[in-house]
């Protein structure tokens, strides 16, 4: 043994359900998001495919200081494309 308990390691799954109400929004914060992780606009750009990499670029930072734990991996799909019929 090397002297440092070893912890045990519960993985969850956590799932959530969102409503994108400003798309523009979104793609705006998500490219902020990923300029202060240090990415040029032209490395998002040819990462992002659309929304689900905005939302996990917003929603996945990975590992939180100090919270103990880590995400392995995140998803997103979109369930239901709506149009506004006002």
């Amino acid at each position: 043994m090397s002297g440092i308990p070893s912890r045990a390691r519960t993985v969850l799954v956590f799932c959530v359900e969102l409503a994108v109400f400003d798309e523009d929004a979104l793609v705006h914060a998500a490219k902020a998001r990923a300029r202060e992780d240090g990415l040029s606009d032209e490395v998002w750009a040819s990462m992002r495919s659309g929304m689900p990499d905005d939302l996990i670029m917003l929603l996945d930072p990975g590992l939180v200081a100090d919270a103990g734990f880590e995400i392995i991996q995140s998803t997103c799909e979109v369930s239901e494309h709506a149009i506004d019929q006002r």
